[in-house]
């Protein structure tokens, strides 16, 4: 895809690579869209490492001693904490567990990088801490750095042999030893590495990822939060940041958005025979491919389905209808 020889490779005759600056720029097609996007990624991925292949996979040998604890389904925010505290109490009972908490933030300011944090605890004491900066990132990716960041630390002390990690965002923490091929892969790979070696060494270690709900603002996650919300701490990107998968597919995501809107901003584009719908706020509604799209949330609402029936039906004229 990109514009750069690969070694080894036959390219085709037409491939983007032979065409000239002019042919480029002309030329429409997604093909063309990604090479153009390329260099911004700055993201490493091995697709075929030892620790990725089946059997071989981190999960298939250790699955035993490493769990994820969601959040139960239907529990109330009173019930939700007391598991917590039941969780953690036991943790600092152990004599040789790891308590982490860890949580990531991203700036409204888009000149400013992602941030992750995270703090280990041994019963009552907190004896590490780190707050990075994760580059242009989602905040699943910042999440991600997060984890691998606690991991880290948290093996870099002797004697542990289990490690509780508090996380408001556990797909992060099931992606952190997933190896395959999604937006920060790279860190998983670190993750797995040291967890290999790690359980490998002591057949009594183990590690356990425990969902928090943020909005609990339960005493130890909310501790971190703080910790990495405190805005005097920032990074700017600089003039060549390091930018995630995710990001850039969000960022495209979100220019076609803008793309979109401007389109139904234009008669020519909509032609004459077009609902239009205004919100409960009476403002226009916009195009979206989130969530099913804006108008199928709306259209969920019975009395303005009724309407908007009768109005086909009847063949009245198109106009403005409020949900």
């Amino acid at each position: 895809m990109g514009r750069r020889d690969v070694p080894g490779a036959h390219m085709h005759r037409w491939h983007i690579n032979n065409l000239g600056t002019k042919a480029f720029l002309a030329t429409k097609s997604t093909a063309v869209d990604v090479a153009g996007k390329l260099p911004r990624l700055m993201e490493v991925f091995d697709a075929d490492s030892s620790e990725a292949r089946p059997s071989n996979r981190i999960m298939d040998i250790f699955s035993d001693r490493i769990s994820f604890h969601p959040r139960p389904n239907g529990a109330s925010p009173e019930e939700q904490t007391t598991l917590l505290d039941a969780t953690l109490l036991k943790a600092k009972g152990q004599e040789h567990s790891a308590i982490v908490a860890c949580d990531a933030s991203v700036p409204q300011d888009s000149t400013k990088q992602a941030l992750a944090a995270a703090r280990v605890w041994i019963r009552d004491c907190m004896v590490r801490q780190t707050r990075q900066a994760s580059s242009r990132a989602t905040a699943p990716d910042a999440e991600l750095y997060a984890i691998r960041a606690s991991i880290g630390m948290a093996m870099a002390i002797a004697g542990i042999d289990h490690i509780y990690v508090f996380t408001d965002h556990l797909p992060s923490a099931e992606q952190a030893v997933d190896l395959g091929i999604h937006s920060e892969q790279w860190r998983s790979l670190e993750v797995c590495t040291r967890l290999w070696s790690w359980l490998g060494t002591d057949p009594v270690r183990r590690i356990s990822f425990i969902s928090v709900n943020s909005t609990l603002k339960w005493s130890v996650h909310q501790n971190v939060h703080e910790y990495v919300s405190n805005w005097s701490f920032s990074v700017a990107h600089g003039w060549c940041p390091a930018t995630s998968l995710a990001y850039l597919h969000m960022a495209e995501v979100a220019a076609c958005q803008d793309e979109w809107n401007r389109l139904f901003s234009t008669s020519k584009y909509l032609g004459r025979g077009f609902l239009h719908l205004c919100d409960n706020n009476n403002k226009d509604l916009k195009p979206s491919s989130l969530r099913g799209g804006m108008w199928l949330k709306h259209l969920e609402s019975p009395m303005l389905c009724a309407r908007v029936c009768r109005c086909v039906l009847n063949h009245a004229p198109i106009g403005a209808f409020r949900a």
